[in-house]
């Protein structure tokens, strides 16, 4: 079937954009590469019908974003077709009006797994379905033949792998509405850890374009009426973060406690991560000259105290951490949650 060779392949990528990441672009890239597509349309949605999220930021702003953020790729371009729709972001009623406007082109909707196993729910996906193509990307914490089992494994016989070894043309994508899975090394990159960073003030450089960063600065978006904690302080929860630390809790005693300003409270799934929390944040202290005055605990790893005079650092077990409920026993202090 060679009706479609020379037609316009065009990759469809939608979402919330909030904010738009270097993952967003740099997964563009590799699935526009791979799939031979020639151009990729950014397409913010006005309302997502699938985020209960509050903190999103107005449909003007998360195109105005990803506008900023492809503005260097010639063969990317931000599409308001949904801003300009109004209404909750339906894909089929996006997909229709992508048609009135590149009739003669080969549509590919490009979307993570985590999203493509929930299919089930969009509106009139079986439509969707039989009107364009997928591609479906790698996510971390998902595995790609998850796609199999989707709707009951009715989608198995146009579902293909492209491997590392093959070439762009050899794919089946121009024989029809194929779902093509598509294993990438993208960035792995959240949109709700930036906003977590910009709620608490911290750098996101490396996550976004630069001029992304700075509109976001401009414009104030993502921020919060908490005062923003000291330098030292959003260093540790970052260095938590990195180490999958788990319920991050900073407790503002300013006022309260005589022997420290903050309790930066954690923990870890087992030992072994108390233990590379510990490190990780004990390195990049390290690193701005931030030394302990003294360290408890890092031998067994239940309950791991790292004093800094102005701060305190607890990496608990559960258990421990249940046991000692440091969050009550300084219930009168301020707490920041990550």
């Amino acid at each position: 079937m060679n009706a479609g060779v020379n037609r316009q392949r065009l990759g469809l990528l939608g979402g919330t954009f909030n904010p738009i990441h270097l993952g967003h672009v740099q997964a563009a890239r590799i699935v526009k590469d791979r799939c031979r597509l020639d151009r990729v349309l950014f397409i913010p949605s006005f309302i997502p019908p699938h985020k209960e999220d509050q903190d999103v930021a107005s449909a003007e702003h998360r195109f105005n974003m990803v506008r900023l953020a492809v503005a260097g790729e010639p063969d990317f371009e931000a599409s308001a077709v949904e801003i300009e729709a109004r209404g909750t972001s339906y894909s089929i009623h996006t997909l229709d009006r992508i048609k009135d406007r590149y009739p003669e082109a080969e549509v590919f909707f490009i979307l993570g797994i985590d999203a493509f196993v929930e299919i089930a729910t969009w509106k009139d996906h079986e439509k969707v379905l039989d009107r364009c193509s997928f591609i479906v990307i790698s996510r971390p914490g998902h595995r790609l033949d998850e796609a199999r089992k989707v709707l009951g494994g009715r989608l198995e016989d146009r579902i293909s792998y492209l491997n590392e070894d093959e070439k762009p043309g050899d794919s089946p994508l121009s024989a029809g509405p194929a779902i093509l899975l598509l294993q990438i090394d993208a960035l792995d990159i959240a949109s709700s850890d930036i906003r977590r960073r910009l709620h608490r003030g911290s750098s996101i450089a490396g996550l976004a374009a630069d001029p992304v960063r700075e509109y976001i600065k401009e414009n104030g978006l993502y921020m919060t009426n908490q005062e923003i904690l000291p330098a030292e302080i959003k260093l540790c929860v970052d260095a938590a973060e990195n180490k999958k630390a788990e319920d991050i809790l900073v407790i503002d005693l300013r006022g309260i406690s005589s022997f420290t300003d903050y309790f930066i409270v954690m923990h870890g799934n087992s030992n072994k991560q108390n233990q590379a929390i510990f490190e990780g944040l004990d390195q990049t202290l390290k690193q701005q000259e931030i030394r302990p005055l003294s360290v408890e605990g890092k031998r067994h790893a239940e309950w791991i105290l790292m004093d800094y005079g102005s701060f305190i650092i607890h990496i608990f077990s559960p258990t421990a951490r249940a046991y000692y409920a440091l969050e009550k026993l300084w219930g009168d202090g301020i707490k920041h949650a990550f």
